[in-house]
């Protein structure tokens, strides 16, 4: 097979016959395009060079592609070598949620995730109305910025040490459940679209420490609990895996496959789609599989991804939870044009922690590695015809000889 030509490569042109301005439909290799306009890729053709801040932000407003951040990567970071903090000595650095959120503005983002705690009078205890209200028409409106997602923490409070939803005390799987849907409460009232639910201290320590059938069972009762709930109210519901860490045998869903296993029997119960996933692409690289692969197995299994987190990570580490695009980049590209090519619409929000960064010029640099990778992911996607092609032949060289250009050109 004879490679393409260079130019078409670059350019990533792709003739797209259409009778209908806006958004179309073009059969490409057997796919049914629509996640870009005839006119998004030819404004992707015409970006040549490296894209500059301006010139990332402009990029993903052109192509509709969402990035938010997480309210805790513009904030002080902590482990155990570092306990006060990285930001700790710096009297000016503020790490409340307004300060956290003019961080993000800062670095060039307009859209910020939360978990439910920041609404919290008490760390798990009751709403405050208050403070929603002086973040809505306060700062939140003078920064024109978005609420996007509603995290649930329930694994900072000693009391969930053994778990959450998945605690071997019912009055403490209640609580649990108690902060998942207290999370609900600041969507509805937040006007906040997806709930996403990371069991951060449900799973095991050691062998024998729990029947993990029982407690997938009682994570899966909870969460269908919740979705009945999330239904009645338009929001999404997705859970997010992680193989270990903070528990260090397994979380309570260690894979993508047992996500989707999770959000199938959710689903099963309430009827709908509407409990998916929230993929992390650093968690995959825990997994010692790829984003990529998570995306088209929750797609092969009818399960929606309502959630994309990204960072990077080196493979079979911890969650390191780095800049992302600095680790691998044909990997990331991969991973960008598979959600392209599934015609993923959502939010793509950093979940970053730059321990000894300025979170501020960390989260800029991880927006505008992501819009240089995406737009690589883009030349590809126009290439989609000779993708197939190559990937007939089987072979790698085949294969690159598509793709190379665009990665490494």
């Amino acid at each position: 097979m004879r490679p393409p030509s260079r130019v078409a490569l670059r350019r990533g042109r792709l003739r797209l016959r259409a009778s209908r301005l806006g958004e179309v439909r073009r059969i490409i290799g057997g796919y049914e395009m629509a996640r870009f306009t005839p006119d998004q890729f030819a404004f992707a053709a015409s970006r040549r060079h490296y894209l500059n801040r301006d010139d990332a932000i402009d990029f993903l407003k052109q192509m509709d592609i969402r990035m938010a951040v997480g309210h805790w990567s513009a904030g002080d970071f902590c482990d155990r070598f570092a306990p006060p903090g990285y930001h700790s000595d710096d009297p000016s650095f503020r790490n409340d949620f307004e300060g956290q959120c003019r961080r993000i503005k800062a670095a060039g983002v307009n859209a910020v995730e939360i978990h439910q705690s920041v609404f919290e009078k008490t760390l798990n205890g009751d709403l405050d109305p208050k403070a929603i209200e002086r973040a809505q028409n306060g700062f939140l409106a003078e920064l024109g910025m978005k609420v996007t997602t509603c995290n649930i923490n329930t694994w900072t409070n000693p009391k969930f040490r053994l778990g959450a939803p998945c605690n071997p005390d019912p009055a403490l799987r209640r609580a649990g459940l108690d902060e998942i849907l207290k999370g609900l409460e600041i969507c509805k009232l937040m006007k906040i679209p997806v709930l996403s639910v990371w069991p951060g201290s449900d799973g095991a320590d050691y062998h024998f420490q729990i029947d993990y059938k029982q407690s997938l069972e009682w994570f899966t009762e909870a969460l269908t609990t919740v979705n009945r709930k999330c239904l009645e109210a338009g929001v999404k519901l997705a859970i997010e895996p992680k193989p270990y860490e903070p528990r260090e045998l397994y979380m309570i869903v260690p894979t993508a496959a047992s996500a989707i296993l999770v959000a199938s029997k959710v689903n099963a119960a309430c009827g709908g789609n509407n409990c998916g996933l929230t993929i992390d692409y650093g968690h995959q690289k825990m997994e010692a599989t790829t984003a990529s692969t998570a995306c088209d197995l929750a797609e092969y299994a009818g399960v929606p991804v309502h959630k994309f987190d990204v960072n990077d990570a080196r493979q079979g580490r911890n969650d390191q939870d780095l800049i992302f695009g600095t680790v691998s980049i044909p990997e990331s590209v991969e991973y960008l044009y598979t959600t392209f090519l599934r015609n993923y619409r959502g939010w793509y929000s950093q979940d970053q922690f730059t321990y000894r960064e300025d979170p501020t010029r960390a989260i800029e640099r991880s927006m505008i590695n992501f819009a240089n990778l995406a737009l690589k992911a883009v030349r590809v996607l126009a290439c989609q015809p000779a993708l197939d092609q190559a990937r007939a032949k089987g072979t790698g060289p085949d294969v690159l000889d598509v793709v190379s250009p665009v990665l490494v050109g």
